[in-house]
């Protein structure tokens, strides 16, 4: 993996991102109005229930700063720009370049990381001086959620290149982004926190990874996890991203021998 390209790549993607400042004012506001919805729909709930399985209402605040804030790191992506990429008839060109495919989009992914990681922490400090926020139980446990959320960028690249791999089978990046959100949104507890649903699906999201990219982390913010739970974790994670991995490696290998360019 050459480092130095890598890293080149995103510096370039990143200042192309945030050159357009007002797109990102925008998204912060965007995200203060998300959260803000949230916080109110769920304190009229609390007005008659104070503690919901478990969760005070001053938690569940911090719960929902967490999730809006960590949406730009966790669900900007670069499947449709793989997806697109194919449809144009771009790959030929990427296929060319001197640095492999999967390091490149890994570029432009780091690059875009950067420009989300701005609008998530804006985001956050903003919203905790409006609604107050629940500190992290402790030095520990923060530097664990910030690994574990480093973790999941690294396995949903993966899961992002795949989607876009699809593009070879589909010819549409439309329908797999809707799809990559919805089944992130409801697995990964970024709807509501996963001990509000059903026990059976309680079990099928702690068989997935998606689950780990948000309620996991925020979880371990809040030191709700033993650090035997969270070594656990950590490995299944690793499982997780060496079969993406091998996953995304055999279609690309796969889709590269048949490649049908639209209308070329």
């Amino acid at each position: 993996m050459n480092f130095k390209k890598i890293w080149a790549i995103a510096k370039q993607n990143a200042y192309e991102g945030m050159y357009y400042k007002y797109d990102l004012l925008l998204y912060i506001f965007n995200f203060i109005v998300e959260i803000t919805v949230y916080i109110c729909i769920w304190m009229a709930i609390y007005n008659t229930n104070t503690d919901i399985q478990g969760i005070t209402a001053d938690k569940m605040t911090t719960y929902y700063i967490l999730v809006i804030a960590l949406n730009p790191i966790l669900f900007w992506g670069i499947n449709e720009l793989v997806g697109d990429s194919i449809r144009e008839g771009e790959i030929q060109r990427e296929l060319l370049n001197p640095i492999s495919y999967f390091n490149y989009y890994f570029g432009i992914r780091l690059g875009e990381l950067i420009e989300a990681g701005v609008v998530s922490i804006i985001t956050f400090c903003i919203s905790s001086i409006i609604f107050g926020v629940t500190l992290p139980s402790s030095i520990i446990n923060f530097i664990l959620f910030i690994a574990m959320v480093g973790i999941s960028v690294v396995s949903l690249y993966l899961f992002e290149v795949i989607l876009g791999l699809m593009a070879f089978y589909s010819g549409t990046t439309w329908g797999v982004e809707m799809f990559k959100r919805a089944i992130i949104n409801i697995f990964s507890g970024a709807i509501a926190p996963l001990t509000l649903f059903p026990e059976i699906f309680q079990k099928m999201a702690s068989f997935l990874p998606f689950k780990d990219y948000l309620y996991t982390p925020i979880n371990i913010y809040f030191g709700d996890i033993n650090n035997f739970e969270i070594f656990q974790i950590f490995v299944k994670q690793g499982i997780w991203i060496l079969i993406l991995y091998l996953l995304a490696k055999l279609m690309f290998n796969k889709a590269i021998k048949h490649i049908t360019i639209n209308g070329g």
